[in-house]
């Protein structure tokens, strides 16, 4: 038998599992690499958090370097599914944006997600999504994060 925190344990990694599997879903519905799908997905996230993301802050969520971010963007711009942007009163800073063209085609699959979220969640009381909520985020706290990682590299 085994105890709930492997029970847990394995529960989250199916979720990362099945979260990935999406991303390639996604990539494919947007007929793009996966890699640019996951960055078009981070980018339109963060948008809709209301926090646009930097060219910065989208190379540390798809793990790459700054060269192959640029390119990753330039990739996404031309063919039309992201902007650069000047929204601050920093002219130098630049934030990226989803464009309608490409919000009109990833609207259809991500509908379909949700409603398909909105059912799994639909058999739970709100004070149960609620502890569901908290613990995902307490438990996302504790995962080591890029500024971990840096400077703990074993030696190969």
């Amino acid at each position: 038998m085994t105890s709930p925190q492997t029970r847990v344990l394995q529960a989250l990694r199916l979720y990362a599992v099945r979260y990935q599997e999406s991303a390639h879903l996604l990539a494919r519905w947007m007929d793009l690499p996966t890699t640019d799908g996951t960055a078009l997905g981070e980018v339109i996230w963060a948008e809709r958090e209301g926090s646009p993301l930097t060219p910065a802050a989208l190379s540390r969520r798809v793990g790459l370097t700054s060269g192959a971010t640029t390119a990753l963007i330039n990739r996404l711009e031309e063919r039309g599914f992201v902007s650069r942007n000047r929204e601050s009163r920093d002219r130098r800073s630049v934030t990226l944006r989803a464009t309608e063209a490409a919000h009109e085609r990833i609207d259809p699959f991500l509908r379909r997600s949700s409603a398909a979220l909105d059912t799994a969640l639909g058999d739970y009381d709100a004070d149960t999504v609620d502890a569901i909520s908290e613990f995902l985020v307490r438990f996302a706290d504790v995962l080591p994060g890029v500024s971990d990682a840096e400077g703990h590299v074993e030696d190969a």
